[in-house]
């Protein structure tokens, strides 16, 4: 069958199974007769200065000779996922939770050029969240691991979310470092707090929030995450991640037609010739 198992079994048949339970997931709202307002996309004094060299230096950005052909497919996953924004009739349908089966499967990588092709929108602003708690890998490379962060603000109520939001120079794209580590970080996620951070980020009508979280096989926190998703993308190494890793993490999301799988290092161009490994995508729309 392959490619992964024609996505696998296009998420189990739109999951034909009882869904678990999950905790109740709250709209974002606003006072009577008032708008959300939006999110400002040039920031007046950028805390945190990106460039095309440093995220090359990271590994986020594609060899000169494979930046079109990056930036193409990009283009084709957000469009996709933009499109699916408008079947979320409940919850967070601008929350776009990226993870994976297993480590090393790119899904950092895949999350931080989701968010910087998405921040390219003139009608969105974009958040890009590190919930990836215990190798907050997101953070380092953007040189904020010491930062306050996500544990912070859900943690302690007395803090507000968007104060420790970093703006950069990239037009419409902001950064939310992953803050300290913390042992009950499960704990946290699935609190009603967890719930109250994500609706005062996602406060602006213009906002879409990335989360790049932990790989779901491997830990706990990022289950906890998954019922306040209005979209999950799931990375998968291509000829790497093992199908049954793959299908192990499908019946841990659940019953959703908002899952997707990112098929990641696939050795192929736009006309199917294949090239190079990590920096080319196929996208799996797996919902309906």
């Amino acid at each position: 069958m392959s490619l992964i198992e024609r996505a696998i079994e296009k998420i189990r048949a739109t999951s034909g199974g009882a869904e678990p339970a999950r905790p109740t997931r709250r709209e974002t709202t606003h006072p009577a007769g008032k708008s959300a307002g939006t999110a400002s996309r040039v920031a007046a004094a950028p805390q945190l200065t990106i460039t095309p060299e440093s995220l090359a230096a990271a590994g986020f950005r594609a060899p000169t000779e494979f930046l079109h052909q990056q930036t193409a497919e990009y283009r084709h996953i957000k469009r996709q996922l933009i499109a699916g924004m408008r079947e979320v009739k409940n919850g967070h349908a601008r929350l776009i939770v990226v993870t994976s089966a297993l480590a090393q499967d790119g899904k950092t990588h895949s999350a931080v050029n989701l968010a910087l092709s998405l921040a390219m929108e003139p009608d969105y602003s974009v958040l890009l969240v590190d919930a990836d708690v215990i190798k907050p890998n997101l953070s380092r490379s953007f040189g904020v691991q010491a930062r306050p962060g996500l544990m912070e603000a859900v943690s302690n109520p007395e803090i507000q979310p968007e104060s420790l939001v970093l703006s950069t120079n990239v037009e419409g794209f902001s950064i939310l470092p992953a803050g300290r580590r913390d042992e009950n970080a499960t704990e946290y996620f699935a609190s009603a707090r967890m719930v109250e951070v994500i609706n005062q980020l996602m406060t602006p009508a213009n906002r879409i929030v990335v989360v790049d979280t932990l790989p779901l096989l491997l830990t706990t926190e990022s289950r906890a995450l998954l019922p306040l998703a209005g979209h999950v993308v799931m990375v998968v190494r291509a000829d790497v991640t093992p199908t049954e890793a793959v299908r192990s993490a499908v019946e841990l999301i659940g019953e959703s037609t908002n899952v997707s799988l990112l098929l990641n290092g696939v050795e192929v161009d736009a006309i199917g010739n294949r090239l190079y490994r990590n920096y080319s995508y196929k996208y799996s729309n797996t919902g309906d």
